[in-house]
């Protein structure tokens, strides 16, 4: 039996194309219609996997847009895309989150699968993640006061997700996901991984459901141990965004990342520049900052790691900045498990 995509049927081509395996010959549409409302597609701004991004208008009222687009290629992709929708919707509005506007699911006249877009405010301006490189090739590292101000905005919005009820695990929280408007505050995008569930596998078939879903969930270089050992019993929940943000508390101060990728280190816990015989020199004026960092953010095993309130109160304490309060839990209900 053949493989090459060269022995395909024009049909077969044209499926493929259309949902995102040959890329290259995509064809993008020009308008759409969500909710009533008319939208112009005006340019592709990112894509990954079967989901692309644009930048569009409002044909009656000219505002400018994000869209969404989603190819439902099954039930089961349908139901996570829509539960991205919800998660995201849910959470609006606030200051440090994308809004989010409207979303439906189209079927476009010569298109072989439904869609499901969402239209969102369109956030132009670079990322942290454009920020932090622009600032490492001026050579010009953060001063304490700006880092503790990001870091005040990421563990605001993450404290709004870990109030929710049940509360939300954003779990891919990395700097190409935080956006500067041109206000130069900064916003949260991108719900594709966020979850209300928790996952604690206890046999070999969940163990390797878990980990094909949060491979797809979870960027590497900010996973997790808990996530990538998930024979140690370890609950995977909203502890690992904490983790995360550690990640990028990190990049922030050395613009470099604490783990590279390596699976082993990660399951370490120990950053590189801390690992016996490497240890550096940290900034003086980061030392109370850095300490926080690895004895309450970067720590291997969930349960002893820090939630988000407690890194909110202890980041007041070294700067100026007022801390996120506490949700009452007892009118927070509990994340459910992913296995039953």
């Amino acid at each position: 039996m053949g493989s090459s995509l060269s022995s395909c049927s024009s049909r077969m081509r044209e499926f493929l194309s259309y949902v995102g395996v040959l890329a290259h010959n995509v064809k993008h549409p020009t308008s759409v219609v969500v909710g009533g409302i008319e939208y112009s597609v005006k340019q592709l701004l990112g894509e990954g996997g079967s989901a692309y991004v644009y930048r569009g208008w409002d044909v009656h009222s000219g505002n400018a847009v994000a869209l969404k687009r989603f190819t439902l290629t099954d039930h089961k992709y349908q139901t996570q895309c829509m539960e991205e929708a919800a998660v995201h919707r849910s959470l609006c509005p606030h200051p440090s989150i994308v809004n989010f506007y409207d979303f439906g699911i189209v079927e476009r006249l010569g298109c072989p699968l439904p869609e499901l877009w969402i239209v969102m405010e369109c956030v132009e301006a670079p990322s942290l993640a454009n920020y932090i490189n622009m600032r490492m090739a001026l050579n010009q590292p953060f001063t304490v006061n700006e880092v503790y101000e990001i870091c005040h905005t990421i563990v605001g919005v993450i404290a709004h997700l870990h109030s929710q009820s049940p509360p939300v695990s954003h779990w891919d929280l990395k700097a190409e996901n935080f956006l500067f408007e041109r206000s130069q505050n900064m916003k949260l995008c991108d719900f594709g991984s966020a979850s209300r569930l928790y996952y604690e596998p206890k046999n070999a078939l969940q163990v390797s459901i878990a980990e094909t879903e949060l491979g797809e969930r979870m960027t590497l270089l900010y996973r997790p141990p808990e996530s990538l050992d998930l024979w140690s019993r370890r609950r995977v929940d909203t502890k690992a965004d904490i983790w995360s943000l550690g990640v990028l508390m990190y990049l922030l101060v050395f613009f470099e990342m604490p783990f590279e990728g390596n699976v082993l280190e990660v399951m370490d816990g120990t950053p590189r520049r801390f690992c016996e015989g490497k240890c550096e020199a940290i900034p003086e004026r980061f030392e109370p900052f850095i300490e926080l960092l690895v004895t309450r953010l970067l720590v291997k095993d969930p349960s002893v790691r820090a939630d988000i309130f407690e890194v909110s109160e202890r980041l007041s304490a070294l700067s100026y900045m007022p801390p996120f309060p506490r949700p009452n839990r007892d009118f927070q209900s509990p994340q459910k498990p992913r296995f039953e």
